[in-house]
């Protein structure tokens, strides 16, 4: 859900450069989206890659030890593309929400949504579609730069008691319940040096659109 609501995010702020009320409808979208790309929630990550109810409820309640085998064994290939094991949690968390067909969806309804707005130029119109249509058909290899890209900075704003406890996830290593309980500790996430913001980045370089993204919204 993250990067699909940093890219609404940001599409709105840019949409909302064509009408009159921009000042108005930029601050309530501030409002709304900022706990949603400025912050991290390790332990909702830990929780949505996997199925089972008994393992999310025990990491909900502190008694959780280690993931089903079959989680393991899909993390044991995602430790594979990234250089740390506690990044392939962050690694299949984004990576689960990326290629959800439904958070596609909503990005493409969000473009047409944008599209429909009075007074949009035709060069953004044209850029939101292609975009919706590159969302849309996002292949595995771009999807996964994309997780592999969120699983990098993300992990930086981590403290060092998250970080050992997302690699005893990630190895199948018992953790305590002190360990679990402390990732319901909410992180604020690095601000982004400009404009854009990172999981935005991180998902249209993949796509080859990042720099006309920044040319057409003259977003530097």
């Amino acid at each position: 859900m993250r990067i699909i609501l940093s890219l609404a995010f940001l599409m709105v702020l840019v949409g909302c450069q064509t009408t009159s009320n921009a000042n108005q409808d930029k601050a309530a979208t501030q409002t709304k989206s900022d706990d949603n790309y400025s912050h991290h929630h390790p332990l909702h990550m830990a929780k949505s890659i996997t199925n089972i109810f008994e393992l999310k409820h025990a990491l909900t309640s502190g008694e959780f030890k280690h993931y089903d085998q079959k989680t393991l064994d899909t993390l044991a290939l995602d430790r594979k593309l990234v250089d740390i094991p506690g990044k392939a949690v962050i690694y299949r968390y984004n990576y689960q929400d990326i290629t959800d067909p439904a958070e596609r969806q909503k990005v493409a309804k969000l473009f047409d949504d944008l599209k429909s707005k009075p007074g949009a130029p035709h060069s953004h119109i044209v850029f939101f579609e292609k975009l919706k249509d590159r969302i849309l058909n996002m292949t595995p290899e771009e999807s996964s730069k994309t997780a592999t890209c969120m699983a990098d900075y993300t992990w930086k704003d981590f403290p060092d008691n998250q970080k050992e406890t997302f690699n005893k996830l990630a190895l199948g290593i018992d953790t305590t319940s002190e360990e679990i309980l402390d990732l319901a500790y909410t992180l604020v996430a690095t601000k982004p040096s400009g404009k854009i913001p990172k999981s935005v980045k991180c998902t249209l370089v993949p796509m080859g659109l990042y720099s006309e993204l920044k040319t057409r919204f003259r977003l530097y």
